[in-house]
């Protein structure tokens, strides 16, 4: 057994549902980050305008993951939240082709997965939000002159 095969049995024996969950939306949200970053002139740029879509359907993805698994017999969430998540994922099918299409909001999708983060694990998504806007402050501040 190699080293990954044994680190991934030792997350999947002691990461809760929520914790895989929470870990998938803040990658696939980072990787919305960096699609948002990168759309300015992406029209341009074949291969920035690929990294955007494959920002775009992994999240599409993801969304469709939770819709399937809210729909599968013996899920234990409450009913309305079940409905509720359906609902975000079709409203997350729509606004990523009104994004792939030039007249969506990725920021939108970006928050959304935020949101969800935060129900997911608040303690979390609080840090993870602190630490980014400490990056943006320090990124903001101005330089000294070399």
């Amino acid at each position: 057994m190699s080293q990954y095969d044994a680190y991934k049995r030792t997350i999947r024996q002691t990461a809760t549902p929520r914790d895989v969950e929470y870990r998938l939306l803040a990658q696939v949200t980072a990787a919305l980050i960096k699609a948002k970053d990168l759309h300015a002139g992406s029209d341009r740029d074949p291969r920035r305008m690929a990294q955007i879509m494959d920002a775009l359907n992994w999240n599409n993805q993801v969304w469709d993951a939770f819709v399937e698994d809210v729909g599968t017999e013996g899920n234990m969430l409450p009913r309305e939240l079940r409905a509720a998540i359906v609902s975000l994922g079709i409203w997350v099918t729509r606004e990523t082709g009104m994004v792939a299409g030039g007249e969506g909001d990725i920021e939108a999708l970006i928050a959304v997965n935020k949101a969800i983060m935060r129900g997911l694990n608040p303690g979390m998504a609080a840090r993870e939000d602190e630490a980014a806007a400490s990056e943006a402050a320090t990124s903001a501040a101005p330089q000294p002159p070399r």
